[in-house]
């Protein structure tokens, strides 16, 4: 009995292929799940038990002994069962019980398998009499595949679960192994063969047989091993090509996700993370019954940044300003960014109100210090509004509200400072809110009136201009003065419209008192920066001048100091552009603010108007009156007139004259008049002689 060699090498290197696609098909059956891991497992099974049986096949054609062999299909097709049964279970316990016990029940199944298709095979021949099988070389058989089946597929387990960098060739050296393996069961199965004299094969002439069978099996069996590798190989890069996508949106999934939640420009939490903090946080304050305290921060004066220096300024100031309120409190506590130069800081288990209050003091000292930004110092000062639970609210909502409305109530209380919330906060808003609602209507109906206050020559004590005053006669509140509705304007954006309402009427009343032929003085009409700011404006107030025809130096404008030297740079370009129109102007409140005295004298400014407290202080305090006697002294040096505000007594107009003053205005000459009024004083102080003449005749 002898071998074809090349059918030998051929069913050797087809085992040693077999069991390399094997363990490919091993990792997709572990990554796949339901219907698809049963696919992959049957598919492996046909091609595994394929490749074995074709090795086997191949391995029995290879025999050459001098009885015409021929092989039963039916008894051929039938001995491939238990190997691809056999190859089925040892994927899936690979697959789905990577242990030690998992890799010794498949080594045993398979080496069984692989007995058994080499018996089934044999009898397919129908030796008559029947082949003798030699026990110590079926049992060497028999040890062999199933230690070596074991060995092998146990150290697949090993290699499975170890580091994978180097696992491909490891998988080379076990699948050799393997194939081996497969190979030495079926020669040393063959070897214990023995045809008894005379013996024949009754499949002899008319069941398979021939070498060119032996190579149309091993063609087959081989395409099916290398289609099969083709596809796990496909397969494996296909899945990684999917966990590499899988991992990219995981990666932007995450980043939205902390977009969601957190400022892009400053890194902090935002508004929908505070949010969900409180949510989660309240409750179980609640329980265990501790405090949280949530602190509304607003920068004063940031805009001006924005406006002067550009938003690239801006933000770097802003990002400072995170900094700063992350050192202001403890690592546990929360900072927040809510949009633009909002910010909210939540603090649990918080000692006491006193506590708090030394926190805000800290936040407005590390927050106000100046920051050197793309070679600017800049600054701002924080307002901050304080709400405690569960005192100040029960709900995130009311908590941020209460925070807010005291933030607010710090700004209106002087700015760079703190305020803790009060239930009176809360009324004051409601009726700030109804206000606001009524004066919107009110401005809708022009029912605002302008009541006129005469500005008088010191020297002469006649009328050389008028002050428009905006007055507000509510249906239930009586006559308002502007300190009531004009801040509300300006915070409710309605000062540009209370503005135009209060140009027409004056421009209105101008036109009807040239045509009734009275002598006609300039009127004052008082401008917040917002008006200013709109680009609309200047189109605006042209236009009105032209409908009423009124030439321009019938109209000055007031601007108060503080507004003046907010933005200074644009606010110093929209004035000149008033100035060059013809339109006169005056820095109202004059001595109230912090003006810089360069940007004063750039003002297209005629007249500086002393603010009424310093007029009115002279008396009981020497500061006042040195005060204002250096703002004329200054506005002679910078030949600007001066109007002094809130004369009441002939003392006090004696004094501002000596001092140099020029105009004044107050109830010492005459108060705020209504339209119907001002013609008999225009009138009367036409045709009256100068103080001057009077005290001569």
């Amino acid at each position: 009995m002898s071998y074809n060699p090349w059918l030998v090498a051929l069913s050797v290197a087809l085992a040693a292929l077999d069991a390399y696609v094997a363990f490919s098909v091993v990792g997709r059956i572990a990554r796949s799940r339901g219907p698809v891991a049963v696919l992959w497992t049957t598919f492996g099974a046909l091609a595994m038990g394929s490749g074995v049986w074709a090795m086997h096949f191949i391995g029995m054609l290879a025999l050459r002994v001098p009885v015409p062999l021929g092989y039963d299909s039916q008894d051929t097709a039938l001995s491939s069962v238990p190997v691809m049964l056999a190859t089925g279970a040892t994927l899936w316990l690979l697959a789905r019980r990577a242990t030690h016990a998992g890799a010794m029940a498949a080594g045993v199944i398979l080496g069984l398998g692989m007995i058994s298709m080499h018996c089934l095979g044999v009898r397919a021949l129908h030796m008559q009499p029947p082949v003798i099988w030699q026990a110590p070389w079926m049992a060497a058989s028999l040890g062999l595949g199933l230690a070596g089946s074991t060995a092998s597929i146990w150290l697949h387990s090993l290699i499975w679960r170890s580091d994978r960098s180097h696992r491909w060739w490891l998988r080379v050296l076990v699948a050799l192994l393997l194939g081996g393996t497969a190979a030495g069961v079926h020669y040393l199965g063959m070897g214990g063969m023995r045809f008894a004299p005379g013996a024949v094969s009754l499949q002899a002439g008319v069941g398979l047989q021939g070498l060119g069978l032996g190579l149309a099996v091993s063609l087959v069996s081989g395409l099916l091993l290398l289609l099969t590798l083709g596809v796990s190989l496909a397969h494996r890069q296909l899945q990684r090509h999917t966990e590499a996508i899988a991992r990219e949106l995981g990666q932007a999934r995450d980043a939205l996700s902390w977009l969601a939640y957190h400022d892009e420009l400053t890194a902090l939490p935002n508004r929908a993370n505070v949010l969900d903090l409180l949510d989660r946080l309240l409750p179980l304050a609640k329980n265990e019954q501790f405090e949280v305290a949530v602190m509304f921060v607003d920068l004063d004066g940031f805009k001006s940044i924005n406006d002067t220096l550009g938003h690239d300024v801006g933000d770097e100031f802003l990002r400072s300003v995170a900094d700063a309120l992350r050192a202001s409190v403890r690592s546990r506590d929360t900072v927040a960014r809510f949009g633009g130069d909002e910010f909210v800081v939540v603090l649990e288990r918080f000692r006491s109100e006193a506590n708090l209050a030394s926190i805000c003091r800290k936040i407005l000292s590390l927050v106000s210090r100046p920051v050197a930004v793309s070679g600017h110092s800049v600054s701002a000062t924080p307002s901050i509004g304080v709400a405690v639970f569960p005192r100040d609210g029960e709900d995130a909502a009311s908590l941020l509200r209460h925070a807010d409305l005291a933030m607010y109530t710090a700004k209106e209380q002087g700015k760079a400072g703190y305020c803790f919330y009060q239930p009176r906060m809360s009324e004051l808003a409601r009726d700030r809110l109804l206000l606001s609602a009524e004066l919107r209507e009110a401005l809708q109906r022009e029912e605002v009136v302008v009541h006129y206050q005469p500005k008088v020559d010191l020297a002469s004590r006649r009328v050389v201009g008028l002050e428009a005053l905006v007055r507000w006669p509510h249906p239930a509140r009586g006559l308002l003065l502007p300190k009531v509705f004009v801040p509300l304007a300006e915070s409710s954006g309605l000062i540009g419209q209370l503005g135009q309402v209060v140009l027409r009427q004056v421009a209105r009343q101008l036109a009807q008192w040239r045509a009734r032929g009275l002598p006609l003085v300039p009127v004052a009409i008082n401008v917040s920066l917002q008006e200013i700011q709109d680009g609309h404006f200047v189109a605006g107030l042209l236009g009105t001048l032209r409908e009423f025809g009124l030439h321009h130096s019938l109209i000055e404008f007031e601007i108060t100091e503080s507004a003046a030297m907010k933005n200074a740079e644009h606010t110093l370009r929209q004035l000149r552009q008033l100035e060059a129109l013809g339109f006169r102007m005056a820095i109202d409140d004059f001595g109230t603010g912090f003006s810089s005295l360069s940007h004063l004298r750039q003002l297209p400014t005629q007249s500086i108007k002393i603010d009424q407290s310093f007029v009115q202080g002279a008396s009981r305090n020497p500061a006042d009156r040195d005060i204002t006697e250096a703002i004329i002294a200054l506005a002679r040096k910078l030949r600007l007139s001066t109007i002094a505000e809130g004369i009441e007594t002939h003392a006090q107009a004696d004094w501002l004259q000596e001092a140099g003053c020029e105009i004044g205005q107050g109830y010492l000459f005459v108060r705020p008049l209504p339209p119907e009024a001002v013609p008999a004083h225009l009138l009367r102080s036409a045709t009256q002689p100068a103080a001057s003449d009077a005290a001569s005749g």
